[in-house]
């Protein structure tokens, strides 16, 4: 009998848990690393730069590192199977206790509000331009540093583009006064804009040398990622600017028979 990680689909939920973790982690390291700077900047230019990038990062760390916990829980009970699923293994403890970090310190679709009527306009703009160009100078460096991570580079290139298409689109809809289209596509402008990050900061982590088996591990995160989160971006783009219509058609009527059924 061969071991449950000889099945391709286990490596497969293995590698996404592990690289969603390691996207999460690399985001609230980001965070970390602004708060840092924005506390040793001093009075200035420095530290107002420093203090919108953590203010900028800090709904995205927030909520998409309790969505991921959430995820990775649900893929650990499914890892384990059946087992999983009953008290031995501790895997449904872990599911059960990640689902409040979702809801503790404002909801996950608050922050995504917070995110878009408050912290993408940050310096007129400039404090999410300032980290999009760096992004992608990371995910450049990363390619240059190891020709081996281009096959990642550029689903991560293309999640950036998505990733300014619907940040300009939310921004002009804010300067039109179009609440409802700013709103409903709020939580999906988040988790875009968290794999996006993600997968550069990812890129950026395999780019670094160091002896194996850290480098190999860090490349298969970035790989993995690559495959499995960067292609949603498109998608989410598309949730993010249609979200006003699918909310459209709930008519008074419509929520009344919601309540009913």
């Amino acid at each position: 009998m061969s071991p449950i990680v000889a099945h391709p689909d286990v490596r497969r939920m293995l590698m996404r848990m592990r690289s969603l973790t390691d996207a999460a982690r690399a985001i609230a390291y980001s965070l970390a690393h602004a708060i840092d700077r924005q506390h040793d900047a001093g009075a200035g230019e420095a530290q107002v730069d420093w203090a919108q990038r953590a203010a900028l990062l800090t709904p995205v760390a927030k909520a998409f590192a309790t969505d991921v916990g959430f995820e990775v829980a649900s893929l650990g009970v499914q890892v384990h199977g059946g087992m999983g699923y009953i008290e031995e293994t501790g895997a449904a403890r872990h599911l059960r206790d990640a689902r409040i970090f979702q809801i503790y310190e404002g909801t996950n679709g608050i922050q995504a509000i917070d995110l878009v009527t408050r912290k993408l306009g940050l310096g007129d703009g400039l404090a999410f331009k300032a980290l999009v160009d760096d992004l992608r100078s990371m995910i450049a460096d990363a390619q240059a540093e190891d020709p081996s991570l281009a096959p990642a580079c550029e689903p991560a290139t293309a999640a950036i583009g998505e990733l300014v298409f619907a940040a300009n689109w939310l921004t002009r809809a804010a300067s039109e006064g179009r609440q409802e289209d700013l709103l409903s596509g709020a939580t999906a402008f988040l988790r875009l804009f968290a794999i996006a990050a993600g997968g550069a900061l990812l890129l950026k982590a395999a780019g670094i040398e160091v002896d194996a088996p850290a480098a190999e591990l860090r490349r298969a995160s970035a790989h993995a990622f690559a495959v499995d989160e960067l292609p949603h971006a498109a998608a989410l783009r598309i949730a993010v600017i249609q979200g006003g219509r699918m909310l459209g058609p709930v008519t008074p009527s419509v929520l009344a028979l919601m309540q009913e059924s």
